[in-house]
């Protein structure tokens, strides 16, 4: 199988129906934007080796919601149960070790730097999303979990950013 399929040539590509949408596409452009972040969250994983596991699950949970966006019918595909409980959990947890007041300027250093990298692809993510639930089928559990994941790696910048590596 080639990578080389010159299929998206004119400026078209295929979601899981088969059915041809253009290369700008909200769907394709929200697609693209989970692997970004995707991507990001990769590159977390090696600055932060200590969470690996968690980010790598979270990885997995946005190759659903990318699947879940790539399906038209907007059936298949959803966010196991538990999940938004993993994040809410470690969000509680980790407001209790800190002191949040206002708004800051991500730099504590750089592990905090790349987790408010992922941050703010999480959010336009999100943004995507809102836009293609605007012409498509999006679960609102999908949405819930995108936002909720934001606050997740907010929470994990912050904490890794009071560390003194």
């Amino acid at each position: 199988m080639s990578v080389t399929t010159k299929g998206g040539d004119k400026g078209k590509t295929s979601l899981f129906s088969g059915e041809r949408v253009g290369k700008d596409d909200i769907r394709i452009e929200t697609l693209g934007t989970g692997d970004e972040l995707v991507s990001n969250l990769g590159e977390l994983k090696f600055v932060l080796p200590h969470y690996a596991q968690a980010i790598e699950r979270i990885q997995k949970n946005i190759f659903t919601v990318n699947s879940h966006c790539a399906d038209t019918s907007g059936e298949k595909f959803k966010i196991a149960e538990g999940e938004l409980e993993f994040l809410e959990k470690f969000i509680a947890d980790g407001e209790k070790q800190l002191d949040l007041k206002g708004f800051i300027i991500p730099s504590e250093n750089i592990r905090a730097a790349k987790a408010d990298i992922c941050r703010t692809v999480c959010r336009r993510f999100e943004r995507r999303l809102i836009s293609l639930g605007a012409c498509a089928n999006v679960d609102a559990a999908v949405i819930k979990y995108i936002n909720r994941l934001s606050d997740w790696l907010y929470i994990l910048a912050r904490l890794v950013g009071k560390e003194n590596h």
